[in-house]
């Protein structure tokens, strides 16, 4: 068999491989980080399987489109010095859309978590203000007398 051949199938077969792991993986895991992220258990499990669809396209045209080789394959050790440069690229793009992923769904799932403690804690007001506007209707304000004069603390002495 043709080395550069057998480089292509031992891509194909370690790439493929690789990718049907990493988004059964992603997939399996990603659901319990979407469910707190996203707050909806359908919407989580919707957007799970939208974003391992787009994994597979983006990682398997990358995989196909960076599987041809310009460089002349004429026996087994370059064919395996070809394949492993081939398979870290691969590797290490996997890592970096998985990361890009992470940190946007980390920022999304802040900026829901901000969102619902926002509807969850009323802002803090001083005290004998409303808490709530609907509250405002059956607000009274509590009742006072007239204040006390303020007497002072310090005694100031005549200088020497």
């Amino acid at each position: 068999m043709d080395p550069k051949l057998g480089l292509y199938l031992a891509y194909l077969v370690v790439t493929v491989a690789l990718t049907v792991w990493v988004a059964r993986t992603l997939f399996r895991n990603g659901q319990v980080f979407l469910k707190d992220a996203l707050a909806d258990e359908e919407l989580a499990a919707s957007v799970n399987k939208l974003l391992v669809v787009g994994f597979y396209l983006l990682n398997l045209g990358y995989v196909a489109l960076a599987m041809k080789t310009t460089e002349t394959v004429t026996d087994a050790t370059g064919a395996v010095e070809n394949l492993v440069t081939k398979l870290g690229i691969v590797m290490l793009a996997l890592g970096a859309i998985h990361f890009f992923n992470i940190f946007v769904l980390t920022r999304f799932r802040k900026r829901i978590q901000k969102q619902n403690l926002a509807q969850l804690v009323p802002p803090h007001l001083p005290p004998g203000r409303p808490q709530h506007p609907a509250a405002t209707a059956a607000y009274q304000p509590p009742q006072q007398g007239p204040r006390p004069p303020v007497q002072p603390q310090i005694q100031l002495q005549p200088p020497l």
